[in-house]
C-alpha cells in the first residue's frame, strides 16, 4: 500500500508541476524553483530526513560530492536551487533523462576520457552566471563506504572562467566569484536505527544494477535519514592545479564520510597545499 501511494504521488507531482515548469523554464531567476518543489515533495512523500551541517554554498559554487545512488540527486536537489553535471547517456534514459533536461543539467561525454573545451566553457559560463552546480567527481557511484578517486578534468572550468573577466552580457556588472566546495553524503539510519555496512550497501546504485527495481526499492522503503556535511570552500582554488584541487576535495569528502560513519559530523578544513596554475 505504501508503495502504491508513493508511486501515485510521484506521477501526480509530475503532472501538476510540469506545466508551470515549462512556462518558467526560460526565466533564468525562476526555472530552478519548480524542480526544488518537486524534490522537496519527494523527500516528504518518502519520509526522508536530511541533516546537514556546515556552510551552505553561495551562488556561483561548483559543489563536489561523493556519489552513492541516483537518489542523491533528489536529496541534494531538495536543499536549494541548483543543477547537476550528468553523463550524456542520461539524456536517453526513460523519464529520468527528460527530468534531467528540465532540471537544466550540464551533460558531458565521459567516454572520451577527457572533457572538451566546449564542456568546460559551458560549465564556467554557468558558474559565472551564478548557478550552483553539483559534480560527482568520482565519475561513477559507489557503495558509500569509501570515496573513490576523483577525476579532475572538469575542475579546469574554474581556470577557464578565471581567464574570462568580461561583465555578464546585458547586465553591465561583474559576475559572482566562482567558488569550489566539497560535500560528504551518507545514508545513515532507517526508523532512526543506524544502518549496518550491508544495509548501507543496499541503498547504493552501482555498476550494471537496473534502475527500475532500485527505484521501486526506494519508493517502498522505510523512513530514511541522510546526513550531509558542507565543508569550508577552498580559498582561491585557481592558484592550484586541477589535480591539486581534486586531491584537496577528496581529502575533505573522505574525512567527512569517515566522521559521519563514526557519529561525529563536522566540517573538515582543506589540506594546506599550493600548486602552480596550469
Amino acid at each position: 500500500m505504501r508503495f502504491v501511494l508513493r508511486l501515485g504521488g510521484f506521477f501526480a507531482a509530475l503532472i501538476i508541476l510540469l506545466p508551470p515548469h515549462l512556462i518558467l523554464y526560460s526565466v533564468q531567476s525562476l526555472r530552478h524553483y519548480v524542480p526544488l518543489l518537486f524534490f522537496r515533495f519527494m523527500i516528504w512523500l518518502l519520509g526522508v530526513r536530511i541533516q546537514a551541517t556546515g556552510p551552505l554554498p553561495p551562488r556561483g559554487t561548483l559543489m563536489v560530492s561523493n556519489h552513492v545512488s541516483w537518489f542523491d540527486v533528489i536529496i541534494i536537489g531538495a536543499l536549494m536551487p541548483l543543477s547537476f553535471i550528468a553523463k550524456s547517456e542520461v539524456k536517453s534514459w526513460p523519464l529520468f533523462g527528460h527530468l534531467a533536461r528540465l532540471h537544466h543539467s550540464v551533460f558531458v561525454n565521459r567516454r572520451i576520457g577527457r572533457h572538451t573545451l566546449t564542456e568546460r566553457a559551458q560549465l564556467a559560463a554557468r558558474l559565472r552566471r551564478g548557478d550552483r552546480i553539483v559534480l560527482f567527481a568520482e565519475g561513477t557511484s559507489g557503495y558509500g563506504l569509501r570515496v573513490l578517486p576523483f577525476k579532475s578534468s572538469l575542475l579546469s572550468a574554474l581556470e577557464y572562467g578565471r581567464d574570462s573577466d568580461k561583465p555578464l552580457k546585458g547586465r553591465g556588472k561583474q559576475p559572482p566569484e566562482m567558488r569550489l566546495q566539497a560535500m560528504s553524503l551518507a545514508y545513515m539510519r532507517v526508523h532512526n536505527i543506524a544502518l549496518g555496512r550491508r544495509q548501507r550497501m543496499a541503498y547504493a546504485w552501482v555498476g550494471d544494477m537496473a534502475l527500475l527495481p532500485h527505484f521501486f526499492f526506494m519508493l517502498a522503503g522505510p523512513p530514511l535519514t541522510v546526513e550531509i556535511i558542507f565543508h569550508p570552500p577552498l580559498e582561491d582554488p585557481t592558484r592550484l592545479t586541477r589535480k591539486a584541487m581534486a586531491h584537496m576535495l577528496h581529502y575533505q569528502v573522505s574525512q567527512g564520510l569517515d566522521a559521519l560513519a563514526h557519529g561525529a559530523p563536522h566540517p573538515v578544513a582543506p589540506l594546506e597545499m599550493t600548486g602552480q596554475k596550469s
